[in-house]
Formats: C-alpha cells, structure tokens, sequence
C-alpha cells in the first residue's frame, strides 16, 4: 500500500501560499483507490488554530481532500484533481494512500498558488521508505464465540481479538472505504457494531425496528452510507456512516428473505438478493426505491451478488439449481449462466480487483470454484476439507490472496491466487462466518 508524501511544508510570510493543486494519475493497465489527505500540526496551547511554527509539543489534523477510483492508464477517471485553500494554514502537507492492481503506477503531484492564481512552486510526491502492509487486516467474525479474529495479511500473524458482548453472534461484515471502520451484523442482538480499525474496539452500533433482524450488510464505495438486509420485517435499512443515523427503509415484499447485497463501484445502484422471490431487487441509490426487479430462472436461489470493477455485469450465485448467472447491468438481463456440479450449494461469491475471475464458495461440494470471466467457463477447483462448511470469502486489494472461512473446523483458509492453492491455515474462533478484508487504511 504505497504512500506519497510532501513532508510537512512551511507557508511563505511573503507571497503566501493561498490554495493547494493536487493531482494524481494512473500509469498502470488496472484501476487502483487513492486517498488525497491534508494534513496540519494542531498545538491546543495556543488557541483554536493550527499552529506549528511554536515551540513545543502538537499533534496532526487530517482531512480527507478525496477518495476516489481511478481507472487504467489512458481510460476514463485515470487521473484526479483537487484544490485547497491553504492560506491560514502557517504548516500543512499532503499525503495520498493508495491499494488496489496499480498502487504502485500512481504518481501525484503539488503546485503552490498564491492569491492571484500564480504557481509559486511545484513538486512530485516522493514514496514513504515505511511498509505500510502491516496495517492491513482480515477481520474474521465468529459467530459462536461472539468474537472477530483479526489478522494481519502481510504475515498471516493474528494481531487482535475483539470481544462482543455475549449473545452478539456476529455473522458478516464489510468495510468503509478509507479502512477505518468495519460494520459487523449481529444476529443476535440484532445490532450491527462499528469497529474502529485503529484501535481494534467497538465505537458504536445500529440499531433497528422491532421484530427486524439484521441478515447482510454492504458499505457503498462511494459516500456515506451503508445498506443492511433485514429479515422477519423485509426490508434493506439505510444508514449514514457520518452520523449512524437511519436514512430510510426501504420495504421489500413479504418473505422474500433479502439474503446479500452489492453496491455498484459508482454507489448509484444497489442490488439486492431476494432469495424466496428467485428475483434481484435494484436500488436507486438517489431515491431509494426499487427500480427495477430482474427475475431470475424459475426456483432460482439468488445467495450472493457481486460486481465487476468497471460495474458493467453483475454475477449471482443460485444455490438451488448450483448456477452462477452473468448479468448485464445496463440492460438488467441474464446473459450467461454456469453450469456447477449437481449439490454444489454455492453460498459468497467474489470477483477479483482485476475482473478477470470469480470465486464461488461452494459448501455442498466443500470447494472453490473459481469461473473465467472471459468465457464464463469454470477454470478450476479448489479442494476443501469434507465437511468443512465453508462460509465466507474475501480478497486482499491487490488480489494477490483470498480467504476463506471453513465453519465447521474453526479456521481461515488462505489461498494464493497465481496458483490457485492454499498456502496457510489459520486458527479462529468457534464457526467463523464471514470474513472482510481491509480495502485501505489511512493516517489520522
């Protein structure tokens, strides 16, 4: 996870510096998530301001300038500007956090303006010598044990347990794109629990109606907000990650069993797997109501949902008739379907950073079966354990490694990608469910 860093740099006493030109741009063939962030020195001796120029102790204020995918080398969005005003500030620095296929094609760059418009100065971020890697964490809930095992994915070293109130039986979780925090749904309190990733401990919690029990959650890529699927009472509840309030609920038809959700790479549309409906309901995320409904086969399952990169097909997974259907997103129909062994049961599904393919946990086959994208055609297949009830799966941002819970023997497979086999287990606590891995981590 590369860093780019001015340093702290000093405003001018004459011709000083009034705003900030921050630009980035992608040299690499796939897309990468870069984070633009300012940052000060705050001395909370000497008033309101920002400081920096005193003697003594201070600390950093950051905020995020930007927050952005960018896509390939010479493709749409491959390059991103920003401006700040810096005027007041007598120290600031720039700092932009990149993951994903092409984090390390990123180049950025900083032009001083002063008040008039006028470059003063210019300069390209250098790299941090730090390993940032080590940052990087799979949180794994367990659901009996009312614990998240977190892991370190550089290493594969366990580096915390967070413990949940009893009773809390988290099941599936997903993280807010700067890295920050993970939302975890917990069945059995009915809560969902906002995990600060800095700290390892619980910062707050969703609540919900009566009656309404949290199922599956997906945190939009782009913005604020974070969807949840509910059972008993169906509905998808929407919240703001800024202020966790509720934004809306969203009603879906009764019994439908709304079982996975997926927001699109833009954060306008959500899709929402109704699995006792064989349907999938699309959100509009402006108006927050379903747009359109895509039925599926007859007796069709939907379990899991997933998107491409560029957000163009969406693939779901059938449990039921052990298929794996390819949906076109701008048309809203099945364009091509994966056959998978008769009893296969595929559960979570994902498609990797660079689109090329998709992993399918199967549980009733106990494999993973990994689909060419390109032909929709299977590759190949990943032996588990028999028995092993495998439940969640998630990828690491530069899609180098996958992990896999296997529920019934209490640990998490992991997978290398270049060779489709595992190369470590590691133990968890009782019934890990699912299983989420930091997208990208920043300062402050």
């Amino acid at each position: 996870m590369p860093v780019l860093d001015t340093g702290l740099l000093y405003n001018r006493e004459k011709r000083r510096t009034a705003s900030l030109n921050i630009s980035i741009l992608n040299r690499g063939r796939q897309r990468a998530r870069a984070v633009i962030q300012l940052y000060t020195i705050w001395n909370g001796e000497h008033g309101d301001g920002a400081a920096g120029l005193e003697k003594g102790f201070g600390s950093v204020q950051t905020e995020t300038l930007g927050n952005v995918v960018l896509g390939p080398a010479g493709r749409s969005k491959c390059m991103y500007s920003v401006m700040r005003e810096v005027l007041l500030l007598p120290v600031f620095g720039i700092r932009v956090t990149v993951s994903g296929m092409a984090a390390g094609e990123i180049s950025a760059s900083m032009a001083e303006l002063d008040e008039s418009g006028s470059v003063i100065d210019q300069q390209v971020l250098t790299p941090q010598s730090a390993n940032t890697d080590d940052l990087l964490h799979a949180y794994v809930a367990n659901h009996t044990h009312h614990t998240l095992t977190v892991i370190q994915t550089d290493t594969n070293a366990r580096v915390a347990t967070v413990k949940l109130p009893a009773g809390s039986s988290p099941r599936m979780l997903d993280f807010t794109p700067d890295g920050r925090e993970v939302y975890v749904v917990c069945q059995g309190d009915k809560t969902v629990k906002i995990i600060d990733t800095l700290t390892h401990e619980a910062s707050g919690e969703l609540s919900f109606p009566q009656e309404a029990v949290p199922l599956a959650l997906a945190v939009s890529p782009v913005g604020a907000r974070v969807y949840v699927t509910t059972v008993i009472q169906d509905y998808v509840a929407v919240y703001d990650t800024d202020s966790r309030s509720l934004i809306k609920l969203i009603p879906l038809p009764r019994g439908s069993d709304p079982s996975a959700l997926a927001v699109s790479p833009d954060g306008k549309k959500v899709y929402c797997c109704m699995i006792n409906r064989g349907t999938i309901a699309v959100i509009d995320a402006e108006t927050l109501t379903v747009s359109v409904t895509v039925k599926l086969p007859r007796g069709s399952h939907p379990s899991s949902v997933a998107l491409t990169p560029d957000g163009a097909y969406a693939y779901v997974s059938d449990s039921h008739h052990d298929r794996a259907y390819c949906l076109q997103t701008a048309t809203h129909t099945v364009i091509a379907t994966v056959q998978l062994d008769a009893g296969s049961e595929p559960q979570q599904l994902l498609i990797t950073p660079d689109g090329s393919l998709v992993y399918l946990v199967c549980r009733g086959s106990d494999e993973i079966v990994a689909v060419n994208m390109t032909r929709n055609e299977i590759l190949t297949k990943i032996e588990l354990p028999k028995g092993s009830n495998a439940s969640g799966i998630a990828i690491t941002a530069d899609g180098l490694k996958i992990y896999v819970t296997i529920l019934t023997f209490g640990y998490v497979a992991v997978i290398e990608v270049a060779s489709q086999l595992p190369i470590a287990i590691l133990p968890t606590g009782s019934f890990p469910s699912g299983v989420a891995i930091t997208p990208i981590l920043l300062h402050g």
